[in-house]
């Protein structure tokens, strides 16, 4: 299922890439060859970066590959990074939840009226700021997992940690 979910974010993250760089070469060459640009390039790149930036934020974060900022936690002792890791995982789950409530009223807001782009397209922006909520709530659900992964790591650490006494008290 995991993989589906991946696979599914990669495409659809890929396809808004694809079609945001389709637009903006169409619109230099038009622009250089017939001195004709398009109306639209600007509101819809925005609406496609928002998808590849929302989707593509829980695969980032599933890979741990997001930005780290160590400056303190290098220097605190195992027990001590553990703490640290899991106030902000805690800060973090607490954080995307707010705001996957939030882009949801957005979303629901934004369908109830069926609001759309001012440009020439007339593009529904409710689509895409349902995929911003999704972002934020599969975003939400792997960092959930992976504290209560910070939990399981410290129970095993704690029960490898009194297996190591325990057998050094048995060789003494």
């Amino acid at each position: 299922m995991y993989r589906t979910i991946e696979l599914i974010l990669h495409i659809t993250c890929a396809l808004a890439l694809v079609m945001m760089m389709s637009v903006g070469a169409a619109d230099i060459i038009l622009g250089e060859l017939f001195n004709m640009y398009l109306p639209f390039k600007v509101e819809l790149s925005g609406l496609l970066f928002a998808v590849v930036i929302f989707l593509s934020q829980p695969l980032v974060m599933a890979r741990r590959e997001h930005v780290v900022v160590d400056i303190f936690s290098s220097k605190l002792k195992s027990h001590w990074k553990l703490i640290s890791r899991i106030i902000a995982s805690g800060t973090a789950v607490f954080v995307l939840v707010l705001l996957s409530i939030a882009s949801w009223h957005l979303f629901a807001s934004s369908l109830s009226f069926d609001e759309k782009s001012i440009d020439f397209l007339q593009i529904p922006i409710y689509p895409v700021k349902f995929l911003v909520f999704l972002g934020f709530f599969l975003t939400a659900i792997i960092s959930t997992i992976q504290l209560f992964r910070l939990f399981s790591t410290r129970r095993e650490d704690t029960a490898h940690q009194k297996n190591r006494n325990d057998g050094e008290a048995d060789n003494e």
